[in-house]
């Protein structure tokens, strides 16, 4: 665990504390609307994903993405603690989770899947995709040998039972990389077109690739606008009463070590970024963002 989450973790106490007199004397939001950002969820995690649902149930309502749309987009009021669930990159682990965990504790998500990734059917071919596109750079002997993806039945399956297919562009490319604006055209809008004839769906979730600020662009940005009415990012940060549904913020749920396994982080560090005492890292990244959106 690096230093800086130890600290958060440490100064838990202390940092309820300044919430609690934040929201009594107004200069901190009582009112929350956060996406968290899960990807792949192994066996040996699936306890650890349960638990910890679990405990945000206690206090967090949990939306589902139609709840979500109209939070972000004003429909509804933001009140209390609200939060949103979502995976990314589709893989099988996410329907595995589905439909053992979210859907008997009746939990609907957004699972944001690789257009071109779904249509693989071979299991090695899986994985090297994964390491070439996914997780660029990685040696296929660190890609998890039970990594594969969701293919098309799997997203039917996923929709028949309530939840949300999302677009995570064609090849999971770096946007910011992107050289041509036709090339953007087939990652961002032309993929998603394809896919969403496939499932029969409207798909009007885009969460772009990497989520940082540096792989995306304003050009990306303005393209995927034109298509989809929800842009979600990897920026820790509350999405409050002006924040636009272009510009969405995530908070990370898990820490991806060198054999590229994820493994959720504990509760008391998803609390401390839950109540923001992160975001500050991530201000100058949302704003670059937001001026985009302008």
């Amino acid at each position: 665990m690096s230093f800086h989450h130890q600290l958060l973790i440490i100064t838990r106490p202390f940092q309820k504390v300044i919430r609690k007199i934040g929201c009594k004397l107004g200069f901190i939001n009582p009112n929350r609307l956060r996406v968290l950002l899960y990807h792949d969820i192994s066996t040996d995690e699936e306890d650890n994903f349960y638990n910890q649902l679990v405990w945000l149930k206690k206090n967090w309502n949990i939306v589902t993405p139609l709840q979500f749309e109209e939070m972000i987009t004003g429909k509804i009021p933001i009140i209390g603690n609200n939060l949103l669930i979502t995976f990314d990159d589709g893989l099988i682990s996410n329907r595995v989770v589905a439909e053992k965990i979210l859907n008997p504790m009746g939990i609907k998500a957004i699972f944001f899947v690789i257009s071109e990734f779904i249509k693989i059917k071979d299991h090695s071919e899986a994985r090297k995709f994964v390491s070439k596109y996914i997780i660029p750079e990685s040696s296929i002997k660190n890609i998890p040998s039970d990594w594969r993806n969701l293919q098309l039945f799997d997203l039917l399956a996923l929709i028949n039972q309530g939840h949300t297919i999302g677009h995570h562009t064609k090849m999971h490319k770096r946007l910011s990389e992107s050289t041509s604006k036709d090339e953007l055209k087939g990652e961002i809008v032309l993929s998603a077109q394809e896919m969403a004839l496939k499932l029969d769906i409207e798909i009007k979730h885009f969460a772009y690739t990497f989520g940082d600020i540096d792989s995306f662009s304003k050009e990306a940005l303005l393209l995927a606008s034109t298509h989809f009415g929800f842009i979600y990012s990897g920026l820790r940060g509350n999405n409050g009463n002006y924040t636009s549904p272009m510009a969405i913020r995530r908070d990370a749920t898990s820490t991806q070590y060198l054999n590229n396994e994820y493994k959720i982080f504990n509760n008391k560090l998803l609390d401390a970024f839950l109540d923001g005492f992160a975001d500050f890292r991530y201000s100058s990244s949302r704003k670059k963002l937001d001026s985009w959106v302008k």
